[in-house]
């Protein structure tokens, strides 16, 4: 390994540490977290639906408000983003009732989404494009190292019968450790130079994979939302069921881009891609079909090693069709990403109280993951 590539490495680690500050910490440390919060404090389970839609709410806001940094200013926003998710991490730990919560929990949802865009675009915008693919599915595992952290800090406290404010503050505390090893990440080296030839965006594929990745968001949150609350319901004499059916989640998602990553060397990130939706779909709907413990451990096998895999690859094919645009289709992406959330756990609730099963949810997740691979189809014909 040459120095420069050594440097691409470093860079891409501290992209994933990035990571794991906003999404596996500032985003996801509420799942496990959330029933500790509801036995500790006077959260009820509706209430703490509530502050996830929010959450997403602010994820939606913060990828609108990512896509209108300019480019010079992306680095900028990044730390601030960074700052923002640390904080709040820390004062979920401080407050005990639901507005301060709310309003932290929006905060985070769009720092995490700043993050995800604008701290995307810095990264991969540092790679040079024959280092892009395999750096970049290195920077996407720090969504699934931050959930394995997560998780199992939240064992580790429980352990020891310490509460979720004790939770919230050792994970935020991490984070603040975190932060020093993320200054080697640069600002976009075209930052500076706007007078040269652009490549013009393919707006008709970028097109498609939005809408392929709004169906991947509405389909991928429905699991990641409720798989420990099915997991509790289908196995309640199994307290610990929850936890390891989320922590599979997590640690199945830290290797899966550079499998993921691999199969698009030899195929396309387009096939790679495809694939990776329909076992994802798999994956969602195996409670439906497979109760019990087998379905639940296969459904966070199967998502945990997809989920983060299909955000690596819509990210690449978006900034490959919008090379010179990468804030702004990235940020498109996941804005609608975020729409997708916020609309799966609520079109799954309306099911659930109409049928009283996740299965009838589980399996429109899963119709919408099956729907987001075919509307890459069209992608075919587009060379990266």
């Amino acid at each position: 390994m040459t120095t420069t590539e050594r440097d691409h490495l470093l860079t891409a680690i501290a992209g994933a540490f990035s990571l794991v500050i906003a999404l596996g910490i500032g985003r996801f440390l509420f799942t496990p977290a959330l029933p500790d919060m509801i036995a500790e404090s006077t959260l009820t389970a509706i209430s703490g639906g509530y502050l996830a839609a929010i959450n997403y709410g602010g994820y939606l806001a913060g990828a609108m408000l990512a896509m209108a940094v300019p480019a010079h200013r992306a680095r900028t926003a990044f730390w601030l983003a960074l700052w923002v998710s640390v904080v709040t991490s820390l004062l979920m730990g401080l407050s005990t009732t639901f507005t301060p919560w709310a309003i932290n929990r929006f905060l985070a949802g769009v720092a995490s989404a700043i993050i995800m865009v604008n701290g995307s675009a810095l990264v991969l915008g540092a790679m040079p494009n024959h280092l892009r693919a395999r750096l970049g599915n290195i920077h996407y595992a720090g969504i699934g190292l931050g959930i394995s952290i997560a998780a199992l800090t939240v064992a580790f406290i429980e352990t020891l019968h310490g509460s979720y404010a004790t939770m919230w503050l050792a994970c935020g505390a991490l984070a603040l450790i975190l932060l020093p090893l993320l200054r080697r990440i640069p600002a976009l080296p075209h930052a500076k130079h706007s007078q040269h030839e652009r490549a013009p965006v393919n707006r008709s594929a970028l097109g498609f994979l939005i809408a392929s990745y709004t169906l991947a968001g509405f389909g991928y949150i429905t699991s990641t939302t409720y798989l420990p609350v099915i997991a509790k319901a289908q196995l309640p004499g199994l307290d610990s069921a929850a936890f390891y059916t989320w922590l599979a989640v997590g640690l199945a998602a830290v290797p899966a881009n550079l499998l993921w990553g691999k199969l698009a060397s030899h195929t396309s990130e387009r096939n790679a891609l495809m694939t990776a939706l329909v076992v994802q779909a798999l994956g969602v709907s195996a409670p439906a079909w497979l109760p019990g413990l087998t379905g639940l451990v296969i459904s966070g096998l199967l998502v945990g090693g997809t989920f983060t895999a299909v955000v690596a690859l819509s990210m690449y094919c978006g900034r490959q069709l919008a090379p010179h645009a990468a804030s702004a289709a990235l940020g498109a992406l996941t804005a609608c990403y975020g729409v997708g959330q916020i609309l799966g756990p609520v079109v799954t609730a309306r099911l659930l109280e109409s049928s009283g099963s996740f299965a009838p949810g589980l399996l429109g997740a899963a119709a919408a993951l099956i729907g987001a691979a075919v509307l890459l189809v069209p992608l075919g014909k587009v060379r990266f």
